[in-house]
Parts: structure tokens; C-alpha cells; sequence
């Protein structure tokens, strides 16, 4: 009885603070991937969590904050994805092969943070944040094109605006077919796949033979 009484005595113990954190981020991911950043609020989210608000605030100062950690969260993982997918890759083809369908993984198999990364949200700060993660994703894809598929010489000096842009293109296209490809569920990854190389792959083969339209346009003249 003694030890008992002595049990409903001890006190509670307090979760630490980096899993109170992984939950509230959890949360986070969660209702604004579901709800969109507009109708999620703190209160919604300590709530989910298990916490209370006043503890939420002792990891995030405000939503914007807290989205912004996700951002980062996420973004890291998608960019880690796509390099460890094209390093883990031989042939050059085979790397570019790699790193498109590690992005097309994600936006399948992580569509709540691919909506938190790509998605429409009304704050000017977080649309910052959001775009200075994808100038990183952009570097990354124009590390690749710039190797891999046009295979320009470091002696050019636009190779790397050109680069960038054919980057731009690359991601802005893959984001688009990565919209399609979640309101056409059906469409087996491996399809997609194809699509995209034959966008990415067989358009940059003539690129990379120093093949350029403005020029082949100055020869008709």
C-alpha cells in the first residue's frame, strides 16, 4: 500500500524539449499540408501536438517561425534526396535519371511537404522563405544540368546564367508535372518518369552538343 501511495506521488515527468519540438513540428506539418497556411492557427497546432500553447511559445515566436522551420525541415530533405541519388549514379544519364526521379519520389510519397515547399501561401515572409529554398533546390538542379547534361567548359563565361536558366526551366517544369501527376493519381511513376527525361535527357543532348536555337535561327537568316 505504502509503495502505492508513493507511486501516485511522484510527479509527472516532463518530456524533453527536442521531442516536444519534433512533435509541434509534426503538427505543424500536418494541418498546414491539410488546411493551408491561412486557416491553421498556433492554438490548432499546440492542440495536435499535445502541448499547450504557452509551450509552443517557448519554441516558436510565431507562425511564420514555425513554418519557416518546416521550410527548412523539409526543403533539406528533398535536396539531400536528389544528391544522394545523383552521386550514388554512374553514367551521366543515369545521374540526371537519378535525380529527377528522387524529386518526383518526394512530391509523391511526401505530398504534404511538397505543398508546404511549392504552395501558395498569403505572407510576405514566408513567400521569402519559400523562394530562397528553392534558389537552393535551383542550385542543385543547375550543379547538375551544368555537369551532367549540357557539359558546358568552365572557359564559357555565361555557362553559369545559362546553366541557372535551363535550371529554372528544369524545376519549374517538374513542378508542374508533379501537380498533373497528383490530379492523375493513376499514372504509374515509372511514366512519369520517361515523360520527364524525355524533356530533361533528349532536349539537353542537343544542348549539350553545343547546339544553341539562337544561332541555328542567325544561319536560316
Amino acid at each position: 500500500m505504502e509503495n502505492e501511495v508513493r507511486e501516485k506521488k511522484q510527479p509527472k515527468r516532463r518530456m524533453p524539449a527536442s521531442d516536444r519540438r519534433e512533435k509541434i513540428l509534426e503538427a505543424a506539418r500536418l494541418a498546414f499540408s491539410e488546411a493551408g497556411y491561412r486557416d491553421v492557427s498556433l492554438k490548432s497546432i499546440a492542440t495536435r501536438a499535445g502541448v499547450s500553447k504557452a509551450l509552443l511559445y517557448e519554441h516558436f515566436d510565431s507562425k511564420v517561425e514555425l513554418y519557416e522551420a518546416i521550410l527548412d525541415l523539409h526543403g533539406s530533405e528533398l535536396l539531400e534526396a536528389i544528391e544522394t541519388a545523383v552521386h550514388t549514379s554512374e553514367s551521366a544519364e543515369e545521374r540526371v535519371r537519378a535525380g529527377i526521379e528522387a524529386f518526383l519520389a518526394f512530391a509523391e510519397d511526401r505530398r504534404g511537404s511538397w505543398r508546404i515547399i511549392f504552395g501558395v501561401v498569403p505572407d510576405a515572409a514566408v513567400v521569402r522563405a519559400q523562394e530562397s529554398l528553392r534558389d537552393r533546390i535551383v542550385g542543385a538542379i543547375a550543379a547538375i544540368v551544368e555537369e551532367e547534361v549540357l557539359m558546358v567548359r568552365p572557359d564559357q563565361p555565361e555557362h553559369q546564367q545559362f546553366a541557372a536558366m535551363q535550371a529554372q526551366q528544369t524545376l519549374g517544369a517538374m513542378r508542374a508535372l508533379s501537380d498533373w501527376w497528383d490530379r492523375n493519381p493513376g499514372v504509374p511513376r515509372e511514366l512519369v518518369l520517361d515523360a520527364a527525361m524525355d524533356f530533361v535527357w533528349l532536349g539537353g543532348e542537343r544542348l549539350s552538343r553545343g547546339e544553341r536555337w539562337s544561332e541555328s535561327r542567325q544561319t536560316q537568316d
